[in-house]
């Protein structure tokens, strides 16, 4: 008798496991985590001047204000001196001597207020430059962002 063509036909089960998938989802994985890791590192937004920050506290003394232009003039504000025009060396000797003022129960903050055209290792060359004073509060003023048009 011919056998009918509609009998199902009885395979040997394959008791191997199909590590295809799992190999995918590891690649695309490895890919997620090698462009994500650079980004960590990082960690800077380049485009500073215009964040969105929360107001600083206001402590017993206020804050000295070092302003770095584009053009490398450093001017420094505090107490009753406003926007005066300093060097390197005179800057360091200035924040030393106002955080000797200031006692050591409250230390200085200064907040850096630079052009937002200034390159990146002029204003690292001023954080050194306050390192050196002493100085370990240290934030970077930001001016509103502006409204986004497209909502």
């Amino acid at each position: 008798m011919k056998p009918s063509p509609y009998t199902r036909q009885k395979k040997a089960l394959n008791a191997s496991m199909n590590v295809v998938p799992y190999i995918d989802v590891m690649l695309v994985l490895l890919v997620i985590f090698m462009v994500t890791t650079p980004m960590l590192t990082t960690g800077v937004n380049v485009d500073l001047p215009k964040a969105k920050t929360d107001n600083i506290s206001i402590g017993t003394q206020m804050p000295v204000i070092v302003s770095l232009q584009s053009n490398g003039e450093i001017y420094i504000s505090y107490e009753n001196e406003v926007d005066l025009l300093v060097t390197e060396p005179e800057l360091i000797d200035t924040l030393i001597r106002l955080q000797q003022q200031g006692g050591s129960n409250d230390s200085l903050r200064v907040m850096i207020n630079a052009d937002q055209n200034n390159q990146y290792g002029m204003i690292m060359q001023l954080m050194a430059n306050l390192q050196q004073a002493g100085i370990e509060k240290v934030g970077l003023l930001t001016a509103e962002p502006l409204p986004s048009t497209n909502q």
